[in-house]
């Protein structure tokens, strides 16, 4: 992890951009994009499951005290942090992932792979949050036109986010 600077100001940009602009946004109460993900995403290969966690619980808390709901960030982001690790070695694979290091990217892990293991923790993160939001059985229908719409449209935003920043989170060579 050679670049504390260039991960302290992606984890800066993606806490202001979901905490000033994506929260106080209404497009719609179907879109609810929540791109803070993405710092999970984004940390290096080789970091520890003990710094992962504490990352996701630092991000939870940092967003539900900013968005006003007890927990539900928290609830949602450490169980994303957790399985991290598993979605990667299931993505791809654990011989492939022992010698790779530096940040989750195409070039690391494959495009398919890649884009798999962005997918599968978006839509983890969001079938957490949007299901504890919900949390009861009637209007079913609003629940998952809700899950869908916020999911890709974190999506489209996570990418926009990984691409603009992936140059500066990759090491050196």
């Amino acid at each position: 992890m050679n670049n504390r600077g260039a991960y302290i100001l992606f984890f800066a940009v993606v806490a202001m951009l979901q905490i000033f602009l994506l929260n106080n946004l209404t497009v719609g109460v179907r879109f609810a994009p929540m791109v803070y993900v993405v710092c999970i995403i984004m940390l290096p290969l080789e970091i520890s499951q003990m710094r992962i966690l504490l990352v996701g619980l630092l991000l939870g808390v940092l967003m539900d005290v900013t968005m006003g709901v007890n927990g539900l960030n928290v609830v949602a982001t450490l169980p994303v942090a957790f399985f991290r690790r598993p979605i990667l070695h299931f993505v791809a694979g654990f011989s492939d992932l022992a010698k790779a290091d530096g940040v989750p990217s195409p070039e690391r892990l494959g495009s398919y792979r890649f884009h798999r293991y962005v997918v599968s923790m978006v839509v983890l993160h969001s079938v957490l949050f949007f299901g504890f939001e919900w949390l009861s059985f009637d209007n079913f229908g609003f629940f998952l036109t809700r899950l869908l719409c916020s999911t890709a449209s974190s999506l489209a935003l996570d990418y926009l986010l990984i691409f603009l920043f992936m140059p500066k989170l990759s090491p050196k060579s």
